[in-house]
């Protein structure tokens, strides 16, 4: 009993000695400082239960069979929990100072397994399947064997940490840390197997761990510990700055997007009502240009080309009402004063430099693929694309409505003169793809316009 004692005191010394030098000498408090302080306060407390167990296993017939199993059992649970703590302690050390979400994996599950196995150390003080006391003696149970485990599950998954994370580890950590878990093992194999009545194991942890000290937790080490615990709490509070921020600029964005859509539908509603006979015009051409760029693979840009076809025809504003619901023919000069709304249209909208194509959507939309359109006489792809979509979109709903001068045609008449004049008025490519979304639908898309904007 003596030599283990002597063992056991030796180990609280070594212990002892590093808290106060970590105490001392490492006045920061980051992860790492903290948990292998930790992880010595608890070797000290398991040292002192194993050198009172020493002598109540000794003196057994003389102390109560309750306090025995209790102490006992205590001694174990230490052993579990100092080696639990020094897993926590090697994955501070591996992932060096990443925030603890990234690992709460390990705490959860190894939590559970340390409950689990405290419930097993109650259980046997009923059973003595670990350990038990018969006539005044202490006697291993049929599952000895097996008290260590927890303790072995802790430390096997700090082996398996420490090889998964071996890159941030340095060359003198590597050894170092083989050491420890080769001077350990040999000491528990030793005691399991050939010294029984001796207690190695906590002199062979104690040693390891004076190995461990001395490697890892140099003043420079814990200086870079600190630096990088400290520049991934920065970066992670940094993080969430961000995120926060961004949320903001998300909200505001939206408020934004709100604020044009209902200022833009308001102004189509002033438009469309200069001529009954255009109502709701604005939104249907926004509505099928929209579906329209989707289908064309614009999909970016459709939301844009969905304000610019709401506004297409602002020149209107300019235009007399009574030219504008003329039922007959119009003069010469009344058609010139028609036409004069698309330039007023790109003039009124020149100011909005960051939607460029609300002024190129109003001044082009009456231009022909051949060239003999209005105002600026463009031909072909010098139309820009998003007056062609817009153009197919405004002549197809003109012919779909009724008008001063005559009524609406049919679905099929429409899209049957759509076909006559792609080439010609119309950009064939944009014709072809408007067609086939019309001909998705059984009914008239016209029944869809609010399906179209979604």
């Amino acid at each position: 009993m003596s030599y283990n004692i002597s063992f056991s005191i030796a180990a609280i010394i070594i212990g002892i000695i590093l808290i106060l030098i970590v105490s001392l000498n490492y006045s920061t408090t980051n992860l790492v400082n903290k948990r292998f302080k930790y992880f010595l306060f608890a070797t000290i407390a398991m040292y002192a239960l194993d050198i009172v167990t020493v002598y109540t296993n000794d003196h057994a017939s003389t102390i109560n069979v309750a306090l025995n199993y209790f102490l006992n059992s205590l001694y174990f649970l230490s052993g579990a929990i100092v080696a639990l703590l020094f897993l926590y302690y090697s994955i501070s050390v591996a992932f060096k100072g990443v925030n603890r979400k990234h690992v709460k994996i390990h705490y959860i599950a190894n939590t559970s397994v340390l409950g689990i196995y405290l419930i097993s150390l109650l259980i046997n003080n009923f059973t003595g399947f670990y350990f038990n006391f018969d006539n005044g003696t202490y006697n291993h149970g049929p599952v000895y064997l097996l008290v260590n485990l927890c303790a072995v599950i802790f430390l096997i998954e700090a082996i398996v940490i420490f090889i998964l994370k071996r890159k941030n580890f340095n060359h003198k950590q590597i050894i170092s840390t083989i050491l420890f878990y080769a001077v350990f093992f040999a000491s528990f194999g030793l005691q399991l197997f050939a010294f029984q009545d001796i207690l190695l194991s906590d002199f062979g942890a104690a040693i390891g761990t004076l190995i461990i000290f001395f490697s890892i937790e140099t003043p420079d080490y814990v200086k870079l510990m600190s630096t990088l615990y400290e520049l991934n709490e920065l970066k992670a509070s940094l993080e969430i700055q961000v995120n926060d921020r961004t949320k903001e600029l998300d909200k505001e964005k939206q408020s934004y997007k709100m604020l044009t859509l209902e200022t833009l539908s308001s102004l189509a509603e002033l438009i469309d009502a200069k001529d009954h006979y255009t109502n709701g015009h604005s939104f249907r051409v926004a509505a099928y240009a929209k579906a329209l760029a989707i289908a064309l693979g614009y999909k970016d840009e459709a939301e844009k080309i969905y304000l610019a076809g709401l506004i297409h025809d602002v020149g209107k504003i300019g235009i007399s009402e009574a030219i504008l619901t003329k039922p007959g023919k119009l003069t010469e000069d009344e058609y010139h004063t028609i036409q004069s709304h698309a330039p007023l249209g790109g003039n009124i909208l020149r100011g909005l430099h960051q939607f460029r194509i609300f002024k190129e959507v109003a001044r082009s939309h009456h231009e022909r693929w051949d060239g003999n359109g209005y105002p600026d006489k463009l031909k072909g792809e010098q139309i820009p694309l998003e007056a062609r979509i817009v153009a197919v979109c405004d002549v197809y709903d003109a012919m779909t409505s009724d008008r001063s001068y005559r009524k609406a045609l049919s679905d099929k008449a429409a899209l049957a003169e759509l076909e006559r004049v792609k080439g010609s008025q119309l950009d064939p490519r944009m014709v072809d793809a408007f067609i086939k979304i019309c001909e998705s639908y059984p009914d008239s898309i016209r029944n869809h316009i609010d399906e179209l904007v979604q």
